[in-house]
């Protein structure tokens, strides 16, 4: 039999900052607000668009394109180097607005909100979810910048809300519900759909599917047996329909990454540079209670590409180098992760110019809370010195205390804003 359309009323909003990065840039300086604007990790001749501004993206400008080129489409380009304290101050004042509706509010990525109103009628005192959108739309312009727009969308879950928030941008507002969901999908096409793509469309044509609205009627045991071939394919018809089928998971992993400002093949440059990525893990550990019993390293080298994750050789050359290990119990300080780190270390091969360091701890869970004790050890010690120096930089800023030779560095690893995740700002 096929399942009816969900017959509850939308109640899930989903809310997209428009061209966040970019949009943020125009924002603090108003000699750009109005022209095509990138933004980009790193400011340099090969630097490479990562967000554009709408603007730009009218121009042909799109991500991926390098400056010059950017340039030539438009000579009034300007590319900015991403300002990760800007980022952070626009991505706080959306979760206190979104939080202000709802305690139970998600943000789904650095740019884009969800809140659940299901069961919440009562605190709108006679509003509509539409007069809730349109109030977060005027608060952000008051309460983050006067230059920047959100798209807001109303759906019965949270896949159907997030395709509603891509209608109309920027600045819009748009609502599906049982009553226009078939409506939608005549006006989409399949890869305007969230997540999927040209695989996807790829698998869905096989089996005759080439519309969205064709995708929306496609009978369960199609997109179950013939297209995803998985338990997928039963989302995918519950989803279509205004079901719920997304579930949330806690923090798998903690990591970093940094391109090095300059490069080396000095150990003791190296093990700073370990120091300084493990410090930055342990404080977001220690921030969200959690320890990590295992760890894993990549480095690529200087003059070469990264192939892959593991060690590349081709006519001699080296490309990267990566090595994990799972260990038997799980830390959380930033000590504790440097000497597996550089216990990691030792193993790669020696001599060569690091170009970029990724240090990622996984096999996260809830750090065990230490029994009290008549005489403290030295772990809980060295834990509340810890904390001490997490308090000290939680106010003055990230790796203002550290120890000594670690100030000393030559490569200041500064943080540069993983686009499209969360894992910066938690």
């Amino acid at each position: 039999m096929e399942l009816r359309i969900n017959p509850e009323p939308p109640e899930i909003m989903h809310i997209d900052l428009n061209s966040a990065f970019a949009m943020t840039e125009q924002q603090a300086n108003p000699l750009i607000r109005r022209k095509p604007v990138g933004v980009t990790n790193r400011l340099n001749d090969y630097a490479i668009a990562i967000a554009t501004s709408y603007e730009a993206k009218r121009l042909g400008i799109v991500l991926g394109m390098r400056n010059g080129e950017a340039k030539r489409r438009a000579p009034n380009f300007v590319m900015i180097e991403s300002d990760a304290p800007k980022y952070m101050y626009v991505n706080r004042r959306l979760k206190e607005i979104f939080g202000s509706y709802s305690p139970g509010f998600q943000m789904k990525s650095v740019d884009e909100g969800v809140i659940d109103f299901r069961g919440m009628r009562g605190i709108l005192k006679g509003r509509t979810i539409e007069d809730i959108g349109r109030e977060i739309k005027q608060r952000v312009k008051d309460e983050v910048g006067d230059y920047m727009t959100v798209n807001v969308g109303i759906g019965q879950n949270r896949w159907l809300a997030k395709v509603a928030a891509g209608f109309m941008k920027p600045d819009g507002l748009f609502e599906v519900g049982p009553d226009n969901l078939e409506a939608m999908y005549a006006m989409l096409d399949l890869t305007e759909l969230p997540y999927i793509k040209r695989r996807n469309k790829l698998r869905l044509n096989e089996a005759g599917i080439y519309t969205s609205l064709d995708f929306f009627r496609a009978p369960e045991v199609v997109l179950k047996k013939q297209v995803f071939k998985s338990i997928n394919g039963h989302h995918w018809y519950l989803k279509l329909r205004g079901y719920e089928t997304e579930v949330e998971f806690g923090i798998r992993t903690v990591g970093r990454t940094y391109v090095l400002e300059h490069r080396t093949s000095d150990p003791e440059e190296i093990a700073t540079l370990l120091y300084k990525a493990s410090a930055k893990i342990a404080r977001r550990l220690r921030k969200n209670n959690l320890a990590a019993r295992g760890l894993y390293v990549w480095f690529t080298y200087a003059g070469h590409s990264a192939v892959g994750r593991s060690w590349e050789a081709r006519k001699g050359q080296r490309f990267s180098w990566s090595g994990r290990k799972m260990y038997k119990t799980s830390v959380r300080r930033s000590d504790q992760l440097y000497w597996r780190a550089m216990d990691l270390f030792r193993q790669a091969p020696p001599g060569e110019t690091l170009a970029s360091i990724m240090i990622t701890a996984y096999a996260v869970e809830p750090a065990r809370t230490e029994q009290l004790a008549l005489y403290e050890s030295e772990d809980v010690v060295a834990d509340r010195i810890e904390d001490a120096m997490n308090a000290v930089n939680d106010r003055y800023g990230e790796l203002t205390l550290v120890p000594a030779s670690v100030s000393a560095s030559k490569n200041p690893m500064k943080d540069k804003i993983p686009f499209g995740t969360l894992r910066y700002f938690e």
